[in-house]
């Protein structure tokens, strides 16, 4: 599919992007390369444990572990995280087509948060807010034949902090909710379906959701992988890229620009109360009072895109960190069963079986105005 037909392509199937957050993309030929050459550097998890190239770039441990650098996740996944010195290129298009059909009348509406699309800082510089992510998931073990030690979940049902998200896929592993609520494998359904291309989707981050008065909606997605084929026993892990695009850390961002869309209804008079700056993820210093934040029943005017990060970052746990550091921030938010117990115990309520969100986020529900 050439240039001119992807944007229509996009035109027309932006009220099911907005819908249910996540569309498949067909790869274009230059991009296709270029993803196929960063697949070569899946060799680099193949590297023993104690190699200088792991060791001088390896990630924080706990909850910094997908920060920046390489992670190893037993069992589930390793990953490298870049956010310097890199290119987003994808992603300023497909922000330039959103702020035409919200009807904009400022068209610059999303440039200065997307500005780390165009060139991510170099070695030594404050690292970026956007990021790309190289994964390696490890698929279970197959005893005799196909199938046999059934599917395994090594990314759990999430939503992005982000804008917007561009994941590369080398084989069928993602899977997100269809326009009834269904759990359906993105990469074995049309227009990827038999094709032994490399696969693209798009997903909406909760970044966006927030800035569209969720005309936009999240795209809950998660990585499933089954054991290595028959015809290929060798083949143990699958890999994705994935371009992450977030509002960039120094942007100032005032919600009033995106109300002025007929599309988007307006915002809370609440100002944006952010938790204060932790030294983490390269943002600059925001003015939270150190109080729970307000998000996402509030504006933002001239506030920062690492103050809304925080924001989100409060509400949500993080999916790319180890399975017992995961468990704690679920707990800490009240979403894992212990932690809901808890809070309701705290409040003098009743432990009952409605439940948050569990997909990183409590909802901030959509329903989509594009026609």
């Amino acid at each position: 599919m050439n240039t001119p037909n992807l944007a229509a392509y996009m035109r027309a199937s932006l009220p099911l992007f907005a819908s249910q957050g996540w569309l498949s993309l067909p790869l274009q030929p230059a991009l296709e390369y270029h993803c196929s050459t960063l697949f070569s550097a899946t060799a680099y998890f193949a590297l023993p444990p104690d190699a200088p190239e792991k060791t001088k770039y390896a990630a924080p441990s706990g909850t910094g572990a997908s920060d920046e650098g390489f992670a190893d996740l037993a069992g589930e996944k390793a990953l490298i995280t870049i956010r310097r010195a890199g290119s987003l290129a994808p992603l300023p298009h497909c922000a330039m087509r959103l702020r035409r059909r919200l009807e904009l009348p400022q068209l610059d509406a999303f440039d200065e948060m997307s500005k780390e699309a165009k060139g991510m800082p170099e070695r030594g510089s404050p690292r970026a807010a956007s990021l790309l992510r190289l994964f390696r998931y490890v698929r279970p073990e197959s005893a005799s034949g196909e199938g046999k030690g059934g599917e395994r979940v090594v990314a759990e049902a999430h939503k992005d902090l982000g804008i917007l998200t561009l994941v590369v896929g080398s084989s069928p592993g993602l899977d997100a909710r269809d326009a009834a609520g269904r759990w359906i494998s993105v990469e074995d359904a049309p227009p990827f379906a038999s094709s032994q291309r490399l696969t693209t989707t798009l997903l909406v981050g909760q970044s966006l959701t927030y800035l569209t008065g969720s005309l936009f909606a999240a795209g809950a997605h998660r990585v499933s992988v089954l054991p290595p084929p028959s015809s290929a026993p060798e083949d143990a892990y699958r890999y994705s890229l994935v371009f992450a695009l977030r509002p960039a850390p120094a942007s100032l961002i005032s919600t009033s620009v995106f109300s002025q869309s007929p599309l988007i209804p307006d915002f809370p008079p609440e100002r944006l109360v952010a938790p204060p700056e932790t030294g983490k993820g390269g943002g600059a210093a925001g003015t939270g009072d150190g109080g729970e934040s307000n998000f996402p029943k509030c504006r933002m005017e001239g506030q920062t895109g690492a103050e809304l990060m925080r924001a989100i970052s409060g509400k949500h746990w993080n999916v790319n960190v180890a399975k017992e550091v995961r468990e704690e921030q679920k707990r800490k938010l009240g979403i894992s069963k212990e932690g809901r117990e808890a809070k309701q115990a705290n409040a003098g309520e009743k432990t009952e079986g409605g439940e948050k969100d569990e997909e990183g986020l409590i909802s901030l529900g959509a329903e989509s105005r594009l026609g």
